[in-house]
């Protein structure tokens, strides 16, 4: 049995090693994770590399790693689990996907995707037009499920369930140990936004990442502040009005407010109203500051492409050739010749990586193109 996961891995940590470990002990032979590249869905650069990332998953658990590629990893929870089942289905042997949920019981998740196709075509936008977030309108209209939403990793669940229907992968869900951004460790675990806190500061984070990194690679949005403000600040009214997640009238006010910025974080700060989230805000500034259309995420995710895998890994791509869908490669250059939209996205995949690069804190080493890049063959 091959199971698929959606993650992020910023940074890998035990968490996502004991996710890995629960699939195997639910009896999948086979892990197929699919992985976000140098940008993630909060709006920011990712801590370390994606080959880096990927080579700790398949070190840790994982068979088989396959890219996310931007503009998909930085959109929407809805965005995001829509692109990631669109990978996972076009390969065409995954029975299952397996993610984290803070409740931990698949069968009220489900009733929750269930409940909210029910909702009427007006109703959300009434009640974030009287000034509530989408979660918390989401909370309003189905008061059974607030504590379904109160919780990050549940509403991407959901997501995920919504974006399964009619694709034959059944949603598996395993209970997360530690809070989405919890702020307190439980033993060696520790959610990724408190690791990379630690990471970023340069403190030890070996207790709870299960893998060896070079302290050189860490990056932070924070060192390219100048470049995302100068690319937006470059950039028309009519222009950034095209990006992704422009409207509630956040492009009117990156547009009017980006010149008097000092930071990004200062930018987001000044966009943000009580009606729209701070990710949603870092999502549009990022997408724009690279140069994404919102035009480019109603494309289908175009490719898989593969970054690490071991023998099972393999196998799982033998399986990949017989029934698959999607154009599966290492290649990135390969893939970008399948189609206009398969071009598009290798290019930002390239602006990513390219960014991520600018962003590291020590500067280690050169820049290796994407297009250059080959995959991490993993040997335990």
């Amino acid at each position: 049995m091959i199971a698929g996961i959606i993650a992020e891995y910023n940074p890998f940590h035990q968490g996502h090693k004991y996710q890995l470990e629960k699939a195997r002990q639910l009896g999948f032979t086979h892990i197929v994770a699919v992985m976000s590249g140098n940008i993630v869905q909060r709006g920011d650069i990712a801590i370390l590399d994606a080959h880096t990332r990927a080579r700790a998953a398949v070190r840790n658990g994982a068979d088989l790693v396959i890219e996310l590629p931007p503009p998909y990893s930085a959109s929407s929870a809805a965005d995001f689990a829509e692109a990631g089942v669109r990978i996972l289905s076009g390969l065409g042997c995954v029975d299952s996907l397996v993610f984290g949920s803070e409740c931990g019981d698949i069968n009220r998740l489900i009733g929750c995707s269930n409940a909210l196709k029910t909702a009427s075509g007006d109703e959300i936008p009434k009640l974030m037009s009287e000034g509530l977030t989408y979660p918390q309108a989401i909370c309003a209209a189905f008061p059974e499920y607030k504590d379904i939403f109160e919780g990050a990793n549940n509403t991407l669940a959901v997501e995920y369930i919504n974006a399964l229907e009619g694709t034959g992968i059944k949603p598996v869900t395993v209970k997360r140990t530690v809070g989405h951004d919890s702020t307190v460790a439980s033993g060696r675990y520790a959610s990724a936004s408190s690791i990379r806190k630690l990471m970023l500061c340069g403190e030890n984070v070996s207790d709870f990442v299960p893998f060896e990194f070079s302290s050189g690679d860490i990056s932070g949005v924070c060192v390219v502040d100048g470049i995302v403000l100068f690319n937006i600040a470059s950039m028309s009214r009519e222009q950034i009005l095209l990006s992704p997640y422009m409207s509630d009238g956040v492009g009117e006010r990156i547009a009017s407010l980006v010149k008097t910025a000092s930071t990004v974080s200062e930018l987001c700060a000044s966009v943000k109203t009580k009606n729209v989230t701070l990710s949603r805000v870092r999502r549009a500034v990022l997408l724009a500051a690279l140069g994404v259309k919102a035009s480019d995420l109603k494309k289908p995710v175009p490719y898989a492409r593969v970054l690490a895998a071991n023998q099972r890994g393999f196998e799982i791509l033998k399986e990949c050739k017989k029934s698959g869908s999607i154009s599966v490669s290492q290649s990135l250059a390969r893939l970008s010749k399948q189609s206009e939209h398969s071009k598009r996205c290798a290019e930002l995949t390239e602006l990513a990586s390219l960014l991520r690069h600018f962003a590291r804190v020590g500067k280690d080493g050169g820049y290796v193109s994407e297009y250059e890049r080959q995959i991490e063959k993993v040997f335990i």
